[in-house]
């Protein structure tokens, strides 16, 4: 697992080279569907379309939102009691998956819409956190905390066999994890400790490296629909944020939005036709709504 194969893509790229500027997305008509009290990040589109996820954190402690966009209302989703974070969709569309931290260290739980029941996704003794499945319910993948070298690394976990499988052995750890709709390639985001620099790297769903975008300061990294090309934030030094996109090998890198004050956790709808993507503003942390105007 996680070793090198002679199909590996190795991404090396001089951006001011080869970057385009595609459709430039104008985030001043964006539809802001969070504008309330906190920081409202990572948001996330419901299987069929129609709802988006959010969290938002108020003073250090993390809740959970729902937007409905065919009737335009956002609802409150989570106890105000527990620590709810990074919440993703379950494949069915009827569950809401998170880690909180609440029972003394990070775990995977699963909570129902209908009925509000909270549950242990799976029992195994990790630190875990930061799910994703693809269209499939049958595996979950997320970052778990190797005790044995003290790193958080990339694994699986199969309901049908209850298995658990490490992907990643990395030399200082990776995170959030996010698998492409088909299943097979997952991006994950690496931080060099010494220069503090953000990339991400696709490995395939068994753990080998697909590809590496070692040049690329991004992060946040998310699939399209398709499974054909990554969205990606860079943040710069004068604290404005940009968004790319890039095809899984390293080719079509375009531009496609900036904002003076920061971007953050860029996430397409399932039919391709629109991008939610969380905006600083004066009040803090939104998450807006854009129209690909291509579609």
């Amino acid at each position: 697992m996680y070793s090198f194969s002679r199909n590996v893509i190795v991404i090396i790229l001089l951006l001011a080279n080869y970057i385009v500027v595609g459709q430039y997305l104008d985030l001043e008509s964006g539809m802001n569907i969070s504008n309330m009290q906190g920081d409202e990040l990572l948001s996330e589109w419901s299987p069929d379309g129609s709802q988006l996820l959010f969290q938002s954190n108020i003073d250090g402690k993390n809740t959970i939102y729902i937007y409905n966009q065919t009737i335009d209302t956002t609802i409150f989703f989570s106890s105000s009691e527990l620590n709810f974070r990074n919440a993703v969709w379950h494949p069915d569309g009827d569950k809401v998956v998170f880690d909180s931290d609440y029972s003394g260290r990070d775990f995977l739980y699963v909570i129902n819409i209908g009925t509000h029941e909270i549950t242990k996704l799976f029992n195994r003794n990790i630190a875990c956190k930061n799910a994703t499945y693809s269209s499939s319910d049958r595996q979950v993948y997320f970052t778990g905390f190797d005790e044995l070298n003290a790193k958080w690394e990339i694994y699986s976990y199969d309901f049908v066999y209850d298995n658990l499988n490490k992907l990643t052995n990395t030399k200082f750890g990776v995170g959030n994890p996010d698998i492409n709709a088909k299943g097979k390639l997952i991006a994950i985001s690496k931080t060099d400790p010494f220069t503090n620099k953000n990339s991400f790297e696709l490995i395939n769903w068994y753990g080998d490296r697909y590809a590496m975008f070692n040049e690329l300061d991004g992060e946040m990294s998310s699939w399209d629909p398709m499974g054909l090309k990554l969205y990606f934030i860079t943040n710069n030094i004068d604290g404005s944020s940009d968004l790319y996109s890039i095809w899984k090998d390293g080719s079509h890198i375009e531009k496609i939005a900036s904002h003076e004050s920061g971007l953050s956790g860029p996430s397409v709808s399932p039919d391709g036709t629109k991008i939610a993507l969380s905006v600083k503003t004066i009040n803090g942390w939104d998450v807006f709504v854009l129209p690909f105007d291509d579609y």
